[in-house]
């Protein structure tokens, strides 16, 4: 093991430490994540096995590739040391030294042990501390602290911004700043590397207390990236498994502080067992989802009468709020939906008959106002209606088609801004897998036309979900989620009245 520095400064400013660890290419370093950040791409680095105060470079000098920093891009990203605790691990890659040898060769290397548990009554820690001489200054060549102490697990909840979970702890005294990094390494004779110092308040806040993040298949899924040479992807979203259990989507802006300053919709999703949670949205390179919040968990009132849930901002705020249709006929606006959950609760339409048959129904701005605020639904005998300006109560009510049979063949109705002309359009998607488009749809006139995007396909009638939003660059509602009968997930980006966009798999089936 060794510590790093910048390569442009003379070796003065050395910080946190690192190990080699085996890899194909003989050149991976593991250390802590909040070590850097998304710049320190750009940087040149060095890494210095086994430097102390006597021979600061016993075994030369190994630069990191510049871009070659593979960490979670969520940790990397700012606030992401708070948000993201349990992912505070990070590889590097090496160049070889200046005569060609790689530093596995060089020193050897400690394997990685996954999921070896918390109870290792013989930890060896060892870090490079932050310390100051006699007057201050900072000394950069002292030797690292060795200590073996028992690891133990510790869990906290969250608190203030700090994400809380379940950590390594070893208690060993004057780790201070600097030491983060630091391996804790068990096995004797046959050693692995079980945990870097970070995690929890990235390392702790105590000088004789240091915590790890666990470490898991998360680092399994950066380190094998990390030698195929790729970024890694965050994962986010759960398996096709899970997601052929979601029942309705609902695309708004509930997590207001997103990871992006062009804002990204948020993904509200209502499973099967009646737990409801939100994916915060983000960009491409996050996949588009980079967080994962549960709103309420698991239960029998949402899993057994929830039929319908939309989003749109009927309040006016611009926030997103939720409207539920439930099986008895009552229709409930929930105001403000955000990550710490609901704010009240509005009975839009007590329980009645009719209301029984809305199969079908999304939000959007049709005509109304500015708000995406209009509610179209489609009954069961193939009517279809628009109610604009709703809020507390329902908004004017526009009979769009009288009951007729070819509309009960309309499974999926979905809205966004496609044709990008401020009125909204609404998506179809029909029992036979056709897929339709009506641009700048306001339930009333002949303004609105009829796009094909897919002719009758077997595929498309597996398109159990089909809801639009926006979730790329641009800054259009014209976007399209599709859940799956296999589970899978599609995100198709940047429609327009010709076709559905371009798809990129968020899930695969």
């Amino acid at each position: 093991m060794g510590t790093f520095f910048w390569q442009d400064s003379d070796l003065k400013y050395r910080f946190c430490a690192g190990t080699v660890v085996p890899s194909p290419g003989k050149d991976m370093v593991l250390t802590a994540a909040h070590c850097f950040d998304s710049t320190d791409q750009q940087k040149k680095l060095v890494f210095v096995p086994k430097h102390h105060r006597a021979d600061p470079k016993p075994y030369g000098l190994f630069p990191i590739k510049v871009g070659q920093i593979y960490a979670d891009p969520r940790y990397l990203r700012k606030g992401g040391d708070h948000d993201y605790t349990d992912l505070d691990f990070a590889l590097l890659k090496t160049e070889p030294r200046a005569d060609g040898k790689k530093v596995q060769d060089v020193v050897g290397a400690i394997p990685i042990g996954y999921g070896t548990g918390f109870d290792h009554p013989e930890t060896r820690v060892i870090g490079y501390p932050w310390l100051p001489d006699d007057d201050g200054k900072y000394k950069p060549h002292q030797d690292p602290l060795d200590c073996t102490s028992p690891m133990k697990k510790f869990s906290t909840d969250s608190s203030g911004d700090w994400k809380g979970g379940t950590f390594s702890q070893i208690d060993c005294d004057g780790y201070v700043r600097g030491t983060s990094g630091g391996p804790f390494i068990i096995g004797g004779d046959h050693p692995q590397v079980i945990g870097v110092t970070g995690g929890w308040q990235t390392g702790g806040h105590s000088d004789d207390t240091s915590y790890s993040s666990y470490f898991d298949s998360d680092l399994k899924r950066i380190y094998d990236a990390a030698v195929a040479g790729k970024m890694p992807a965050p994962v986010v979203l759960p398996a096709a498994s899970t997601w052929k259990h979601a029942n309705d989507i609902a695309s708004g802006y509930f997590a207001l502080n997103g990871p992006v300053s062009e804002d990204r919709m948020d993904m509200f999703v209502l499973w099967s067992d009646g737990e409801l949670t939100i994916y915060r949205g983000a960009d491409k390179g996050l996949n588009y989802f980079d967080k994962e919040i549960r709103v309420q968990k698991p239960n029998k009132l949402w899993a057994e009468h929830a039929k319908q849930v939309v989003a749109g901002d009927f309040t006016g705020d611009n926030g997103s709020d939720l409207i539920v249709v439930w099986s008895d006929g009552e229709v409930t606006l929930y105001p403000s939906v955000d990550e710490k959950g609901f704010h009240g609760e509005k009975q839009i339409v007590a329980p009645n008959p009719t209301w029984k048959h809305a199969t079908a129904v999304t939000a959007g701005r049709y005509g109304g106002n500015k708000w995406q605020d209009d509610l179209v639904v489609r009954w069961s005998d193939g009517e279809l209606t628009v109610y604009q300006n709703t809020g507390t109560s329902l908004g004017k009510e526009i009979k769009v088609v009288n009951p007729n049979r070819l509309w009960t063949h309309a499974v999926e109705i979905g809205s966004g801004d496609y044709t990008q002309n401020d009125t909204w359009d609404l998506v179809v998607r029909w029992s036979d897998g056709e897929l339709t488009l009506y641009d700048d749809f306001t339930g009333t006139g002949d303004t609105w036309g009829e796009h094909q995007w897919k002719a009758p396909n077997d595929l498309w009638e597996h398109a159990m979900l089909v809801t639009g939003g926006d979730f790329s660059d641009n800054p259009w509602p014209d976007d399209t989620l599709v859940r799956w009968s296999d589970g899978e997930l599609s995100l198709y980006t940047e429609g327009n009245g010709s076709g559905i966009g371009k798809e990129n798999a968020l899930v695969k089936p």
